[in-house]
């Protein structure tokens, strides 16, 4: 047994005690059933969750909570930069939104998504000065590349398109370079189930190839980005596409892409959840830091939906419907 793996034997442990205190299903069902918003953050603050000073702020609530687990990830593993892909799509998505924000004069702080590998003050101030060669690689050509075409033409979606596949091109490439198969098998259903939705509301609103061949991102081994740009050439573009996904592994969540959009995205969590559980148990190796992680956001994940229905009042029965699967 390689040292590789031995080397991660005190942070599993630590992970696995860390875990207890995640929320299972039954707590999910207290939950829902607390008779108000503010019955749900007092159950938060009993098992440990930091409150900031506005406990309206249910965003802020969630995002300290994450940054915690992240935190302890960072602090525990022997090698935290493996796990960085985890949470590289944030650092992407601050790209975009503060950009955007600087030329439209909205609070980019307010858009900020945590945790992310680029200090948020650095990239608002890379941003707000264009200095965008303070940025590593990729950001900084591909910030430039994208504030310079928004100023030249004021095309918001191809900005969108350009990051976004950036994005998923760099999730892959980091995937693969860990070396760590679950790893990388997280991230192909994550890299291909986005080229299946960009896919999907390109053909729906009548874009052609030549804007796939754009928009999709590359070395998926699950879905073939060929087949996907060949569905828009297709005379029946959407009968070709749902086809298609149907002799795929993603078969049986891509039913819902026409009826519900929501309940695929929920699928798609589920799948990306279930991969983790035969690993949970594991003593060694980075694989449970990996579900102790993306096993905290589903957790988060859940709790939005609940926080959210109980400030606007949703009933019962329709929230636990939206409600993912948990690391348990």
């Amino acid at each position: 047994m390689g040292a590789s793996i031995t080397k991660y034997a005190y942070a599993v442990s630590g992970a696995h005690v860390y875990e207890k205190n995640y929320f299972r299903k039954s707590d999910m069902d207290k939950l829902l059933a607390a008779p108000s918003y503010e019955a749900v953050v007092a159950i938060l603050q009993e098992r440990g969750w930091t409150m900031p000073d506005d406990t309206r702020d249910s965003g802020k609530i969630l995002d300290l909570e994450l940054a915690r687990a992240w935190a302890w990830v960072q602090k525990s593993a022997p090698d935290p930069t493996i796990f960085r892909v985890l949470i590289l799509r944030n650092d992407f998505h601050n790209l975009k939104a503060g950009i955007k924000c600087l030329l439209s004069d909205f609070d980019v702080d307010a858009q900020f998504c945590k945790p992310s590998s680029i200090d948020p003050s650095l990239m608002k101030e890379s941003i707000e000065n264009h200095a965008f060669d303070q940025l590593p690689a990729p950001f900084a050509e591909l910030g430039q590349e994208v504030y310079d075409l928004l100023v030249r033409t004021g095309d918001g979606q191809m900005a969108d398109v350009l990051i976004d596949r950036k994005c998923l091109d760099e999730i892959t490439k980091e995937a693969e370079a860990s070396g760590v198969d679950l790893l990388k098998e997280e991230m192909e259903i994550y890299t291909a189930t986005c080229n299946i939705k960009t896919a999907f509301r390109a053909i729906k609103t009548g874009k052609d190839g030549a804007f796939l061949e754009k928009a999709l991102s590359s070395g998926n081994k699950t879905i073939s980005k060929e087949k996907l740009i060949a569905c828009a050439g297709a005379e029946k573009k959407m009968d070709e596409l749902l086809s298609y996904l149907g002799t795929t592994s993603y078969s049986s969540g891509t039913k819902y892409l026409s009826s519900s959009p929501a309940e695929f995205e929920k699928w798609v969590d589920d799948q990306m959840l279930s991969l983790l559980l035969p690993t949970k148990y594991s003593p060694l190796g980075p694989e449970p830091l990996i579900g102790f992680y993306l096993g905290k956001e589903a957790e988060i994940r859940n709790i939005r939906i609940i926080l959210a229905a109980k400030q606007n009042n949703l009933p019962l029965e329709v929230v636990s419907g939206r409600l993912r699967r948990l690391y348990e």
